[in-house]
């Protein structure tokens, strides 16, 4: 039988489960994982518990709501060090219909053939389809290449907390609000793991460079770095490793958008923060306002910005 698993940020996965049924009636193959603005467990915890609950000869497909998001870059992270599960990101309900009432597991030829048929299910209707490809094409043709940096020092466009690294709301959101040529992401547990450094890889903006690096390594990059005259984004996991950073090379404004929820942990910022932080990294955070730098809560460019001035 075929699993199928939707995985997504809020009620996307679970809308699309009732869609299902609609249509088909049971879809007991089908099932929902969600992740929440508050929620404490990594979204790989319900995911596994529903594979250990099918059958050894099941095939198991993870179909998350986009590429590049916290959701599929767990799910990657998970694919990779489970053999058995296959993702694939992007749904929409062409694609989980086909999955859903196949009597056999879909692989290789025949699952790029059903991606490409999902594909072609978004269309702009208020066109015909010779009108479609002939806009299309033009588009195709003209597709600039990502700017060539010049000589000089870094631009250091944006710096960032967030314990999700890449995805949607960077990716998506603030690379092209900020213009960033290159990303670093620092983060000590994702630069020495293998995996993470993969599913960060996939999740990165078409055109845009790319670092994984240790606090230490990217300290160490500074000086080059500021020889290649780009528009850089830093993105750091924590705050104790972004005040570890500081301590020797301060930025004088940082962006708060993301800190996971956890036992201890308040809200900190403005309305519906995604900010969690415990005593000890309030007390981190505290240290970087003290050296003088402006730290503001924001999740994503068209929110409102909510300066911090104390921890």
């Amino acid at each position: 039988m075929n699993q199928i698993i939707l995985a997504s940020h809020g009620g996307l996965a679970a809308g699309a489960r009732d869609t299902l049924e609609m249509v088909l009636g049971n879809v007991s193959n089908v099932h929902v994982v969600s992740l929440a603005r508050d929620d404490k467990e990594p979204i790989t915890n319900d995911v596994e518990k529903l594979i250990a609950g099918f059958a050894p000869d099941d095939a198991v497909y993870v179909c998350t709501d986009m590429l590049g998001s916290s959701v599929n870059n767990s799910m990657v992270e998970l694919m990779k060090k489970n053999g058995r599960i296959t993702v694939i990101s992007g749904m929409n309900m062409p694609l989980v219909l086909s999955l859903a009432i196949s009597p056999e597991p879909v692989t290789g030829a025949a699952l790029q053939s059903l991606i490409a048929e999902a594909r072609s299910g978004m269309r702009n209707c208020a066109l015909s389809e010779e009108q479609e490809r002939a806009l299309a094409a033009p588009a195709k043709k003209g597709k600039k290449a990502a700017a060539t940096a010049g000589a000089g020092p870094a631009n250091i466009v944006l710096v960032r907390l967030d314990y999700r690294l890449l995805h949607g709301q960077v990716v998506f959101s603030w690379v092209n609000s900020v213009g960033a040529q290159r990303i670093i992401v620092v983060d000590n547990a994702a630069a020495t793991d293998e995996v993470k450094k993969g599913a960060l890889r996939l999740a990165k903006p078409s055109g845009v460079r790319l670092n994984v690096f240790t606090v230490e390594r990217a300290l160490a990059k500074m000086d080059k770095l500021n020889t290649l005259g780009e528009n850089v984004m830093f993105i750091f996991g924590n705050v104790h490793e972004m005040l570890e950073f500081c301590q020797s090379y301060k930025f004088p404004t940082i962006n708060f958008g993301a800190a996971a929820n956890h036992d201890g942990a308040h809200a900190v910022g403005g309305k519906d923060s995604s900010v969690f932080l415990d005593a000890a990294e309030c007390a981190d955070a505290q240290k970087l306002l003290d050296m003088g730098i402006t730290i503001y809560e924001q999740q994503t460019p068209t929110q409102a910005r909510t300066d911090i001035t104390s921890f």
